[in-house]
């Protein structure tokens, strides 16, 4: 037998279960679509970093002399941190001081061969890069999202709101 005085529409106690209902349920409903929508943005960020290595690798491993279109290994070098900082520009990752690009070169270990466990640490800030040098730029970001602070409501867990991504891109010098 049922407790409630019979309504029109139903029971009157069925719209504060309702209200109840919806309570619980809409602040999962909202940390699960601010989850997606951040990822998609740490995502994006990523490949705008990744993106912006490889573009400025491109032109940091073109030649340079008397005649093409650089002078000089410094002209080519700004050249490639320009476009690389122009693509995050354009691709909506603000420059500031969470970004740093660098250019880097590879060098090969004791084996002569790169890419196994004896290499040094890329060199930073190289100069007079020859033909077959593994030369790249080196991007560094620190991605904030206020996700940490959505989640939060529902524990107290010390959680970070940061991501620090690192992209190197490496090209063989002409």
């Amino acid at each position: 037998m049922s407790s409630g005085i019979k309504t029109g529409n139903g029971f009157s106690g069925q719209r504060g279960q309702t209200i109840v209902e919806f309570a619980i349920v809409l602040p999962i409903f909202l940390a699960l679509v601010f989850s997606v929508l951040e990822i998609g943005r740490a995502w994006s960020t990523k490949q705008a970093l990744t993106i912006a290595a490889r573009e400025g690798s491109r032109i940091l491993v073109l030649p340079y002399g008397a005649g093409l279109t650089y002078n000089s290994e410094s002209a080519v070098q700004t050249a490639a941190l320009n476009t690389a900082t122009g693509y995050l520009g354009s691709s909506g990752v603000v420059v500031d001081d969470k970004v740093q690009i660098s250019l880097v070169r590879m060098n090969p270990g004791n084996d002569g061969a790169y890419g196994t466990a004896d290499d040094p640490a890329p060199e930073v800030g190289y100069s007079n890069a020859k033909r077959g040098d593994r030369v790249g730029i080196r991007i560094t970001h620190t991605f904030e999202t206020p996700l940490p602070i959505i989640l939060g409501m529902f524990n107290n867990l010390n959680s970070q709101n940061s991501i620090a991504m690192g992209v190197t891109c490496f090209m063989e010098h002409e």
